[in-house]
């Protein structure tokens, strides 16, 4: 009974929103009720620290939406000032095929953003990208989507792996481990069962675009690109493994895009694996190159794209750990809460700089749209404009946080009961036995589906996964990795992320239709980590 009302909350979110394609909106308040119910009558937690968790809950989401009001911002001004058509004149001329584009923007431009700002602003920023060149809305999410999974533990500055060493620390210590060493053992198995899977990413998001469109001859659609984008996968995905050994947890989904998309774009040039037919969308099969008309485009392609490279750099150097920038702006401008109602566990600390919406998605928007002649009338107006594209998702954001927060929190209870989270897992690794090697990255896939973050997940299930792993007899080590490459495919599944980003194309209600979409890919990532585990344990260990 326990179990089913610890599930219950996530279960209702999804059968609405799936089933009865509920929007997130309605969907998840009705989760936050049910959760809130079973703290309280199940699990007897206080009244008062349900609301105190729900608050805190609410204020964590006020991060994520920020970021996403200020991709919209950023975007709305690109499109009122004219940039936007010079962006997607200059990802026509690199090749008019659509799966090329895929590959360019969802792959390899996404997962530098995601190195340099984590917090889930790579598909903020490149499903309206996507839309903007004229792929259907609910595909240019679901592809910025499936793409934003290998680079995310490392992403932000390796905050989430990083955590998930910080969150086992002292039972690495207290078994008699060398915590460098072990974290070093970690991350080399991590990025290992991360570049097999990886290694498909471009192809699984290519093949989705292109089932999803009603084109002819999809199979053959598929295997002409597919050599080129097995190309792109492996190109990434060793740089980035080599880039973490070598440097550290930081740079890798930085230096991964920044090392191997010259290595792709020479393979465009010299046409190798490049098919020789450029596929496209059927309604847009007259229109090859997504190049606007000619009286539109006036703003040359540097100044175009220069908002793009400003935050591309202001993001490097704001984000590198050997640099002070990311120091200096987490401390001067902080909102600290102290504990909610008196309620243990509920302080926060925000500094408000270092969120990438804030600094520097917004400033850049601005200050750029002034330089091209805007007057402040019409940035008002396209800020207005933007809140209300946001609005009902943002409801939706905070809701699903609060749930988290009282799920999570659900520890501190009168019943002297174990939180939800805990209980499920334990009741996993209870009915699995040495079977829950195979379900230890499902695990971390699900705490990124359900939390929304990868860090998050790995801050729950990290000491879960190393106890589990001793008590199976199992390495610990790699039991971390398969945790963090379980992270990073949930990425694509998240609930947060999926209501953010629709919430850049404006296609709030297709939440459900998006997760659905999605699940398959992510099985298949699965699986493959999973064969990539078994064989790597066949031959090395």
């Amino acid at each position: 009974m326990l179990v089913f009302c610890a599930v219950f909350p996530i279960l209702l979110a999804l059968v609405l929103m799936t089933g009865f394609k509920v929007s997130p909106g309605k969907a998840l308040p009705c989760s936050l009720l049910a959760s809130a119910i079973s703290a309280y009558f199940f699990w007897k937690m206080q009244f008062v620290d349900i609301v105190s968790y729900s608050l805190l809950g609410a204020v964590k989401a006020l991060d994520i939406i920020l970021i996403i009001y200020c991709a919209i911002f950023l975007l709305n001004m690109l499109r009122r000032t004219g940039a936007l058509e010079g962006i997607k004149a200059t990802f026509g001329e690199i090749s008019p095929d659509r799966r090329i584009q895929v590959i360019v923007i969802a792959w390899f431009f996404s997962n530098f953003i995601e190195g340099v700002a984590g917090f889930g602003a790579a598909p903020a920023l490149v499903a309206p990208l996507l839309v903007g060149m004229g792929f259907p809305a609910v595909t240019a999410v679901s592809v910025a989507l499936i793409c934003n999974t290998v680079p995310v533990p490392f992403g932000g500055a390796g905050i989430a792996f990083m955590t998930s060493c910080t969150a086992v620390a002292n039972d690495v210590v207290n078994q008699g481990m060398d915590p460098a060493q072990f974290n070093r053992e970690a991350m080399d198995l991590f990025t290992t069962f991360s570049c097999i899977s990886g290694s498909f990413v471009p192809l699984i998001a290519v093949s989705a675009m292109i089932l999803l469109s009603d084109t002819k001859r999809k199979i053959r659609s598929i295997l002409e690109i597919a050599p080129l984008c097995f190309a792109a996968g492996i190109l990434y995905v060793v740089v980035w493994k080599g880039a973490a050994m070598v440097l550290g947890p930081e740079l890798p989904s930085v230096v991964g895009s920044l090392l191997a998309y010259p290595l792709f774009y020479l393979i465009l040039k010299i046409r190798l694996f490049v098919p020789k037919r450029a596929w496209d969308f059927s309604e847009n099969a007259e229109n090859k190159l997504p190049v606007p008309d000619a009286g539109k485009q006036t703003m040359p392609l540097w100044k175009a794209w220069l908002p793009y490279l400003c935050i591309a750099a202001l993001l490097v150097i704001s984000r590198v750990p050997y640099l002070p920038v990311r120091r200096w702006l987490g401390s001067i401008c902080q909102i600290r809460i102290t504990e909610i109602f008196s309620t243990p566990g509920t302080m926060h600390q925000w500094s408000v700089l270092t969120n990438p919406g804030i600094f520097p998605f917004l400033p850049v928007g601005i200050i750029f749209a002034l330089i091209l002649g805007l007057k402040w009338k019409e940035i008002f107006q396209v800020a207005r404009e933007s809140e209300k594209q946001i609005r009902f998702s943002a409801f939706a954001i905070f809701a699903a946080f609060a749930m988290v927060q009282i799920m999570v929190s659900s520890s501190c209870n009168e019943a002297e009961l174990p939180g939800m989270l805990a209980l499920l897992t334990e009741k996993i690794i209870n009915s699995t036995g040495k079977a829950y090697l195979l379900i230890a990255p499902v695990v971390g896939c699900f705490g990124t589906f359900f939390a929304g973050s990868c860090t998050v997940s790995n801050i729950l299930f990290c000491p879960i996964q190393f106890n589990a792993a001793g008590l199976l007899d199992f390495p610990e080590a790699q039991m971390i990795a398969l945790q963090n490459t379980g992270g990073g495919i949930g990425s694509m599944l998240r609930l947060s992320g999926i209501v953010a980003t629709c919430a850049t194309v404006n296609i709030c209600g297709k939440e459900g239709k998006i997760i659905l979409l999605n699940l398959l890919p992510a099985l298949i990532l699965l699986v493959l980590t999973l064969l990539g585990a078994y064989c790597y344990n066949l031959w090395f260990a």
